[in-house]
């Protein structure tokens, strides 16, 4: 039996959960989709960060209706 990764999940799930998502994007002609919880975060990108914990750093993924996801962090000690 193979071990499957930290996050619990093998890439392409989140490639699937991503290419799924943006079909439906492109359906409902979105461009892009902003997650803003951590379990959403984690649905889609499997990413998980103790930013969460900071009530004075939010931060946020994009879903763009094509290519990866982007995340938008707020910059540490500037």
């Amino acid at each position: 039996m193979r071990a499957l990764p930290e996050r619990g999940f093998q890439q392409v799930e989140f490639e699937t959960r991503m290419s799924r998502l943006q079909a439906r994007m492109f359906d409902q002609e979105i461009d892009a989709i902003l997650l803003t919880t951590e379990p959403d975060v984690r649905y889609f990108t499997g990413f998980f960060s103790q930013f969460w914990e900071s009530p004075t750093r939010p931060w946020f993924v994009v879903l763009p209706g094509q290519g990866k996801p982007i995340a938008v962090i707020p910059e540490i000690g500037a």
